[in-house]
């Protein structure tokens, strides 16, 4: 053996370690999204998103099952551009659809409340169990018919698209069908209520008018009977003065039928409201009404596009109160309109009055004049013109009354069917193409949820990555899965041309001391569980060493729990904890081993004060001692998170490797051991990243054992002293040195 290297020679202070390979980002190099990692996680709780969608598809499955079946019944019909007016009165005509305002507001009305309870009625679904629920009202009804049924303005067309859903398909097809037939009798009721309010005024001056043509015929009559004179009925000897009365009296004629056709618009014109575009049926047109007519349709323009407003805005937008203001202007106009038009036709009213009344007089004086110059003769012209006048202008206001109730009548629809509906054959909803791919795709996402959410709950540390992450320091080696029952085997003896022994020759080139530092040669191997292959870790290293030519002792420390020599522990020979209490002598724990180069300092027996002792200065002392005689120390330590006798052991180690293994630790635990570790002093340099998976109850791999086959030093000491050539003691060294 050769001598001594270093006389004297002292451990480095903690303060001045350096962690010569770690990089200063060590988890630089990992990727920010790693497939492995997510395929990994595919491959181990994908049955998670599977079992979802099998889940939400079944529960869909069993929902359509159940569910009740909408059948869906399709008809259009067209809005004529111009309805034909059977009577042709002007005023009485149905309504015009040739404007775009027109036919949104005939598509308004087929899906108004009024309408959708006229079709409930006439199809009896207020009292029908099957179509709502038993004890609905009316407008319960209203609205869940309101629900299944569509009316829709084809874009660029004159056809409006009705749609019914309903449980019963024959009751679908007349239910769209009744949409048609229920909105023309809706529609003629109105004209009737209209024609009502118009012919109100004229049947009222009609029975006046009446009156006065029987009180002319009458007045006639008796001065037929009261002059006999032949030939009052003819037209010889009338002269100037007949004339004239004649002409006033066509004058007064005239004069009385203006007076009566504006009194009769005036009354009508008093009953206009302005919200009912239709109660102008009974206006004659003209300048005011026209006006009027035209401040109306700017208005229910207008309010069409606050109504579209509404439903998008709120009522303190701009836009909103914009269109309200323009509304309340648009409604004076309105007013103001019908005011003046009111103003202008009770003047007219007036003035005719007072014309017929100024005609009246002068017909009398005319009349005074002709019966004195003409006698009776003029006075019966007088007498016969007012009974024809009166006669034909009660047969023109009775026509025109007999019109109006006429037209209300017999108006033509504006709507005709373009495609009439069927009786729908398939259910339209639940729709299985539908519901059954939007089931999975809800399933899968709430399994990739649930996936996410363990994933994010487990915090096992599953592969290097994460364990590069927790610690803070870069992957030194990876071994890869053993044999079943090798983990306890020196792989660099037993198997040397395996992955896991060139993974154990790659850490040893990786833990090797630079050549700035010859003196860093001792290794301590550490891990924050137990059971994560550190005791493997440090044999096998300790075992590359060997191989390499390198006097290497193997220093079991941990007390606690002996390891790698608990096939050796002994009171005969003690051990590190009893060298440390100064019970013992280091000589006497220290063994070589089977495989030259390689020496193992036991741990002895089973202490409590193992902390104290490794706290102590006699470890360091130890350390010391060892450095003088072997070119490596390797030192196995108990869990850190177990004990605290590790971060007594870190500060005086040249390098701290950590052992990970997949899935025995928790990403907590490591990095809090990790910190530990450089708390304590410890030079940190890396991690072996295990892949063995961690150890479970039902496969449990047996631990490494260093096999001796040679006595311990202090023996081979005493065997060289009888004369026998001892192969491990230097010849010079003290008895209570370590060789």
């Amino acid at each position: 053996m050769s001598s001594p290297r270093k006389p004297e020679f002292h451990l480095p202070h903690p303060q001045t370690l350096s962690a010569d390979l770690a990089p200063a980002q060590p988890t630089l190099y990992l990727p920010k999204v790693e497939l492995g990692r997510l395929f990994g996680i595919l491959l181990r709780r994908g049955w998670l998103i599977v079992l979802g969608m099998v889940l939400a598809v079944s529960a869909m499955w069993f929902y359509l099952k159940k569910a009740p079946k909408f059948y869906e019944s399709t008809g259009s019909v067209e809005v004529r551009s111009h309805t034909p007016n059977l009577l042709n009165i002007d005023g009485l005509g149905p309504e015009d659809s040739k404007d775009l305002e027109q036919l949104r507001t005939i598509e308004r009305n087929m899906r108004s409340t009024a309408l959708l309870l006229r079709v409930a009625k006439a199809n009896q679904l207020l009292e029908a169990s099957d179509f709502a629920p038993p004890g609905a009202s009316e407008q319960g009804v209203v609205e869940l018919l309101g629900k299944r049924t569509r009316v829709e303005l084809d874009r660029g067309t004159r056809v409006v698209m009705l749609t019914v859903e309903d449980t019963v398909p024959e009751r679908a097809k007349r239910l769209v069908e009744s949409l048609v037939t229920e909105y023309d009798l809706w529609m003629k009721d109105r004209r009737e209520e209209l024609a009502r309010q118009a012919s109100g005024g004229l049947a009222a001056e009609e029975g006046k008018l009446r009156a006065e043509k029987l009180e002319a015929a009458a007045r006639l009559q008796k001065f037929r009977e009261e002059h006999p004179v032949p030939g009052l009925g003819g037209g010889d000897g009338a002269g100037s003065v007949g004339d004239q009365l004649g002409a006033l009296n066509t004058q007064l004629t005239q004069a009385k039928s203006e007076r009566l056709r504006l009194e009769a618009e005036y009354e009508a014109f008093k009953k206009f409201d302005p919200e009912d575009p239709d109660s102008l049926a009974g206006i004659a047109t003209g300048n005011r009404a026209d006006e009027v007519q035209s401040q109306l349709r700017s208005l229910q323009a207008a309010e069409l596009e606050f109504a579209a407003i509404k439903e998008r805005y709120l009522h303190k937008h701009p836009k909103y109160k914009e269109k309200a203001s323009e509304i309340g202007v648009l409604k004076a106009n309105l007013a103001e309109a019908v005011s003046s038009a009111g103003q202008a036709l009770e003047k007219k009213y007036h003035v005719a009055r007072e014309n017929e009344t100024k005609l009246v007089g002068e017909v009398t004086r005319a009349r005074d004049v002709a019966i004195g110059v003409e006698g009776v003769r003029a006075q019966f012209d007088v007498l016969k013109q007012e009974s024809d006048a009166a006669q034909e202008l009660h047969a023109s206001v009775d026509k025109r009354l007999r019109e109006t109730i006429l037209a209300s009548a017999v108006a033509a629809s504006s709507l005709s069917w373009a495609e009439p509906p069927f009786v729908p054959e398939k259910a339209s909803k639940p729709s299985k193409k539908v519901l059954l791919p939007v089931a999975a795709f809800a399933g899968m996402m709430g399994g990739m949820l649930l996936l996410v959410g363990l994933e994010l709950g487990d915090s096992r540390i599953r592969d290097s990555a994460a364990a590069a992450r927790a610690t803070g320091v870069p992957l030194l080696a990876t071994l890869p899965q053993m044999e079943p029952g090798g983990e306890g085997d020196m792989v660099l003896l037993s198997n040397p041309g395996s992955q896991v022994a060139e993974a154990f020759r790659r850490l040893r080139a990786v833990l090797l001391p630079p050549a700035s530092r010859p003196g860093s040669q001792t290794v301590l191997f550490a891990s924050a569980m137990p059971g994560e292959g550190r005791s493997m870790c440090a044999l096998n290293h300790a075992v590359s060493l060997a191989l390499k030519g390198q006097r290497t002792l193997l220093l079991d420390a941990d007390m606690r729990r002996p390891g790698l020599s608990r096939h050796h522990v002994s009171h005969e020979f003690g051990g590190l904890g009893d060298c440390l209490a100064g019970e013992s002598d280091p000589s006497k724990a220290c063994f070589p081993t089977a495989l030259p180069n390689l020496y193992l300092l036991s741990s002895g027996p089973i202490r409590s004060d193992a902390s104290e002792l490794l706290s102590g200065t006699r470890f360091p002392a130890l350390l010391e001692d060892a450095y003088r005689w072997f070119d490596a120390v390797v030192i196995d330590s108990p869990p850190v998170m177990a004990v605290s006798d590790t971060l007594a052991l870190a500060r005086y180690a040249d390098r701290t490797c950590m052992v990970v293994r997949q899935g025995a630790s928790e990403r907590k635990s490591l990095r809090k051991a990790a910190d530990l570790i450089r708390s304590a002093g410890g030079n940190l340099m890396g991690f072996v990243w295990n892949d063995l998976p961690a150890r479970s109850s039902a496969r449990q791999s047996p631990e490494p054992v260093v096999p001796f086959s040679r006595p311990s030093l202090s023996q081979a000491s005493q065997t060289a002293n009888h004369g026998e050539s001892p192969r491990v003691s230097p010849p010079d060294r003290p008895t209570h040195a370590i060789p």
